[in-house]
């Protein structure tokens, strides 16, 4: 159901915003707003913005990340457009979506310049690595080997490639990935 959107402004929209009740109201009126052609950047960066808050407080990630990946399409300043990527590519991550993160990850780094580029590459690590502990925590070792997986390919020093590498072949071993690990034992 499309929700008719009559503000115009920033603050007009934000006062709409102010006076519903529940946060799926507010999503559905913030999706007939970009459904609007009318509207300039800046209040579509809002709108995308407000849009992926929301859907983060309601635990959809998956959303709350297209969401930002739009809005850094839409950003001005290199420094705003690689923040959103590695935002969404956070978000990508929560969800268990590796490719998707990578995919974030690739926008954020052909973007950024060297020293913004090295930072992109910290936060991809640690994003994933993050990741792939949280899951394995959880017991959700199949999910945990794709970060895993991307990690080793990383260009990490040899003492954090070693210890990703043993805890890969922990991994591929309690899932019965024998073919795998054998593999990764003979790099």
């Amino acid at each position: 159901m499309a929700i008719q959107v009559r503000e115009r402004t920033i603050e007009e929209i934000e006062g709409k915003l102010a006076g519903m009740s529940t946060a799926l109201n507010k999503i559905g009126y913030l999706e007939s707003a970009l459904n609007i052609s009318g509207f300039n950047f800046e209040i579509k960066r809002f709108l995308w913005n407000e849009l992926s808050r929301l859907y983060e407080e309601r635990k959809m990630f998956e959303r709350a990340a297209r969401a930002m990946a739009n809005k850094a399409g839409m950003e001005v300043t290199f420094r705003d457009k690689i923040d959103s990527y590695v935002t969404a590519a956070e978000l990508f991550a929560r969800v268990g979506k590796v490719d998707d993160a990578d995919d974030m990850f690739v926008r954020a780094s052909r973007d950024a310049n060297t020293e913004q580029k090295s930072k992109v590459r910290l936060a991809r690590k640690n994003i994933f690595s993050v990741s792939a502990k949280e899951l394995e925590s959880k017991g959700k070792k199949a999910s945990a080997v794709k970060f895993y997986e991307k990690l080793i390919k990383m260009n990490l020093d040899s003492a954090e490639k070693a210890e990703i590498k043993v805890k890969l072949l922990t991994t591929y071993k309690a899932l019965g990935m024998f073919r795998e690990a054998k593999l990764l034992a003979g790099l």
